[in-house]
């Protein structure tokens, strides 16, 4: 049995993960910040530890800890929180705190599109920017890295799916623009089985650095009716009818209060920033093919509320 630790072991990918390693015989530590997120990880199977800001005790909580995978950020500056503390600071803490407690190697979650910064507006932010320089402190600290870049990840318990499925089932569906920027989506399932694989494979391997996408890039208009045609045939009782809003209206609510659609810019822009990749190195890594994708999304609304 092998010791890993998880930050962010709480959050949707981070119960998943917690489980699946259990599954696959590791003794898994879930650092956590409250007491709900404690339980969440006892239920997934896991052991949380509080996630301390002093450095020797973080150091604690990762001797003999074979492995660390960092899932912990934020996609939105909300409550105080900032990209620079969690993105960046938190990342900082625990790769020195991995550095002190001897941890070998190193999982960590990017965002897909970070390689185009600079060159692609959409993924030129301080979002951005922080999983970027927050990738910098992870290959810099000298311990064995994986660095994995997201497209939207789907399955039980995921909220893109059931956010979508809400809106088909209030009656209409609002999309910016015409739907043509592409998304990747990849089941959580094998996201989750990609990280168990780079902290398995032998030490220096090559490339450290996937982009984490589904084995179908999809335009956005069609994605929304594959997934009325899969929740349908799961039996829903809904049917997708589109109302187009202009993306500068919908980029104007982004910045206003509450968001456009509860997102605020960086989320927006995520969703259009059309970043597709090659998804063969995963499968060369996990050594079969990817989910398809009605496969996930069938997975994503099966868990979804039947309010949903």
């Amino acid at each position: 049995m092998t010791a890993i630790a998880i930050t962010g072991a709480s959050g949707f990918v981070g119960r998943h993960m917690v489980r699946a390693a259990v599954t696959a015989g590791h003794h898994v530590t879930g650092l956590v910040r409250s007491e709900r997120a404690a339980a969440l990880v006892r239920e997934a199977g896991g052991k949380p530890e509080a996630l301390g800001d002093k450095p020797a005790a973080l150091a604690r909580s990762l001797e003999g800890c074979r492995g660390l995978v960092h899932l912990a950020q934020i996609g939105a500056e909300r409550f105080g929180q900032t990209y620079e503390v969690v993105n960046v600071g938190l990342t900082a803490r625990i790769v020195a705190a991995a550095q002190t407690a001897g941890v070998p190697r190193i999982v960590s979650f990017s965002g897909l599109g970070v390689a185009r910064y600079g060159q692609s507006r959409r993924v030129t932010s301080r979002y951005f920017l922080s999983k970027l320089t927050a990738e910098t402190i992870v290959f810099g600290s000298g311990i064995d890295a994986v660095v994995f870049r997201p497209s939207y990840v789907v399955g039980p318990g995921d909220a893109f799916v059931p956010a979508l499925l809400r809106a088909m089932a209030a009656g209409e569906l609002e999309r910016p623009g015409d739907g043509s920027y592409r998304m990747q989506p990849i089941a959580v399932a094998d996201a989750t089985a990609l990280v168990l694989a780079a902290l398995a494979r032998p030490a220096g391997g090559f490339p450290t650095v996937f982009d984490l996408v589904g084995p179908e890039a999809v335009p956005y208009a069609r994605l929304l009716e594959r997934l009325e045609a899969v929740a349908r045939g799961l039996g829903r009782a809904l049917r997708l009818r589109v109302r187009e809003v202009e993306i500068a209206e919908a980029e104007r609510q982004a910045r206003g209060g509450t968001g456009y659609q509860g997102m605020g810019p960086d989320a927006l822009d995520c969703l259009l920033c059309d970043e597709v990749s090659d998804h063969a190195p995963l499968e060369a890594l996990l050594g079969r093919r990817l989910t398809p994708l009605d496969e996930a999304l069938a997975a994503a609304v099966r868990a979804a509320p039947v309010s949903a």
